[in-house]
């Protein structure tokens, strides 16, 4: 790793670290913010010493990061109580910068080891924001995100000694046997049928960190009762470095394994795209039909990398994207509405588009049921036409009810929500800026698919 590497990936801990002792709230507010977007410009700097997919990725967490960070400096986190050790405005900082941190050690590290580690940074970090609030609900969901994550991650660091061993036996030096570079060279020459396992066993633990069912029981619960700037990442970017991961074992599994990595991947996202799907049609709080919708969009992903063609991975890459601007505009959307209304019960809201957070979530529900012409309508369609062109009927028809059942639930939502009449509410200037600032973003996606590098399509 190079140097500037290593300072863009260290920046966000370094400076929630170097705000923590100032006295003054203000001032800790200003210069976190400062920091942040130092950290922003470090990962656009550190943008050269990476290859195409892991600067996209890395420049993306750290636009929604510093999104998210600003709108913390604006709306903080409420407490149900304020007993709990990691709950103060200091840890919850430090841990969001580790959180940070972490998820560009995952899509910046060029080896199989660098994104595990990563992968169990993000989980030791949100493991306590997500019960930041210290209440019953919100300890049991962490709880439950540590149990089920942490066996995701020990199945993947299985799955790769196994690759680690296989390629050794292939005459690859210990020190370069999970890298990525050696690993598409000699992996030809490796054991087929210890190649075989390690993939799935790889596939398997980080398809639990994305949220695919059935290893999906943590996502609804964590996402929900964690804070909204939380909320926010943890759908928007944890689970786009979960699938980063498996985009990475894709590229060895088609050399080696591309029908039943493919299978298994349109096994898990199937079930992930009509489970989540329904489920969103039957929840009565904002942030877990959001969540279920993680799951739902998780699913389209691996359908899409399950057809296994040069579009079908553009799409997915794509989507992911698109994906991660869409649902952290949703939850920070979420925040503000809990913070002018005191509730995310959708029974108990109406009236929003009257206030500025019911029109940012509106946006938000928009550009998640793919409208036009925003990218989600863009990377969805692609995700179809990859399906036809492939003649993967099994992945078209699973799309195609996913994509029906989710405008349904949303449509459902945006209507229940929005509609009638309430006083208006006065939100922070600073929360509506970083929620706009994703909502750019999620236009811009629309232009991806027509610039000129995009010559695969």
């Amino acid at each position: 790793m190079t140097l500037r590497l290593a300072v863009a990936v260290a920046a966000p801990l370094a400076g929630a670290i170097l705000a923590t002792p100032l006295r003054t709230r203000d001032v800790r507010r200003v210069v976190r913010n400062l920091f942040s977007a130092a950290a922003v410009g470090a990962a656009i700097y550190a943008v050269p010493d990476l290859d195409v997919l892991s600067a996209i990725f890395s420049v993306a967490i750290s636009f929604v990061s510093a999104a998210a960070l600003a709108f913390s400096t604006s709306i903080f986190p409420s407490r149900e109580r304020v007993d709990s050790g990691w709950s103060t405005r200091p840890v919850y900082y430090i841990l969001f910068g580790a959180f940070w941190s972490s998820m560009l050690l995952t899509v910046a590290s060029t080896s199989f080891i660098g994104v595990w580690l990563g992968i169990s940074g993000t989980t030791l970090a949100t493991t306590f924001l997500v019960g930041f609030s210290g209440g019953i609900s919100a300890l049991e969901a962490a709880w439950k995100y540590l149990i089920l994550c942490s066996f995701g991650i020990a199945v993947a660091l299985l799955g790769m000694l196994l690759l680690g061993r296989a390629a050794m036996l292939a005459g690859v030096p210990g020190n370069e046997a999970l890298s990525w570079s050696t690993l598409l060279t000699h992996v030809s020459q490796m054991p087929p049928d210890l190649v075989r396992v390690a993939l799935v066993l790889i596939c398997i633990g980080f398809a639990t960190k994305a949220g695919l069912v059935p290893m999906h029981s943590w996502l609804p619960d964590a996402h929900s009762k964690a804070p909204a700037p939380v909320s926010a990442l943890l759908s928007g970017l944890l689970v786009s470095c979960a699938l980063y991961a498996l985009i990475r074992v894709q590229a060895l599994a088609a050399l080696t394994i591309p029908q039943l990595f493919g299978d298994v991947l349109l096994t898990l996202g199937g079930l992930s795209i009509v489970i989540g799907s329904f489920l969103m049609l039957s929840q009565h709080d904002l942030k877990r039909l959001f969540s279920y919708s993680t799951i739902e969009h998780s699913g389209l992903v691996a359908v899409a990398l399950a057809i296994g063609t040069p579009l079908g991975l553009f799409a997915a890459i794509l989507h992911v994207l698109n994906h991660a601007f869409a649902k952290s505009a949703a939850f920070l959307a979420c925040g503000m509405v809990f913070y002018e209304r005191g509730t995310t019960r959708i029974g108990a809201l109406r009236g929003l588009f009257s206030s500025a957070s019911g029109k940012v979530l509106l946006f938000a529900i928009v550009g998640l049921a793919g409208f036009p012409p925003l990218g989600m309508f863009f990377s969805e369609l692609l995700i179809l036409i990859a399906a036809v062109a492939a003649h993967n009927w099994a992945a078209t028809s699973l799309a195609g009810v996913g994509l029906v059942l989710g405008f349904a639930a949303l449509a459902r939502l945006a209507v229940d929500t929005e509609s009638g009449d309430a006083p208006a509410h006065q939100t922070p200037r600073l929360a509506l800026i970083a929620a706009g600032c994703l909502g750019v973003a999620m236009v811009a996606g629309a232009i991806v698919p027509f610039v000129p590098w995009a010559r695969f399509i």
